[in-house]
């Protein structure tokens, strides 16, 4: 009898998923907290600014930076998407320039994605970098046992 086949699985997959599962925690706790306790939604960015460094470490320690890229660029579209949807529909507390583009719809929208991709290069650069340092400096190091 013959044993089914079982996809193959790509260990960077389960690190982006904990990562989407974090930035929709975030979007989630942050648009509640923002609201009760009236302060702007958009401190909760510092939050998502080290998810997305984290991200892409984790992911160029053990990938190259096309795959490290593409995994962040799917986060931001995720959160691009989702958790700007999650902070509307619970009722965020904007200021700003946010509150404005929500004015614009589809082209606000729009504007919003594209600028969340571009930044989530950005972060992906940054982790990518820190995670090549330290492979190059655990490369360098002598063992001495």
């Amino acid at each position: 009898m013959e044993r089914p086949l079982t996809p193959i699985e790509k260990p960077y997959n389960k690190i982006l998923e904990k990562g989407i599962f974090t930035v929709t925690l975030v979007a989630i706790v942050g648009s509640l907290l923002s609201r009760w306790f009236k302060i702007d939604y958009g401190w909760f960015s510092i939050v998502s600014i080290i998810i997305y460094i984290g991200l892409a470490y984790l992911i160029g320690l053990k990938q190259n930076l096309k795959t490290t890229l593409w995994s962040v660029i799917k986060l931001g579209l995720y959160d691009s998407i989702v958790g700007l949807f999650l902070s509307l529909w619970l009722e965020a507390n904007f200021s700003g320039f946010e509150k404005e583009l929500y004015q614009y719809g589809i082209i606000g929208w729009i504007f919003i994605i594209i600028l969340q991709i571009a930044f989530s290069i950005i972060l992906g650069l940054i982790g990518y970098g820190i995670a090549m340092k330290k492979k190059s400096n655990k490369s360098t190091t002598i063992d001495l046992n």
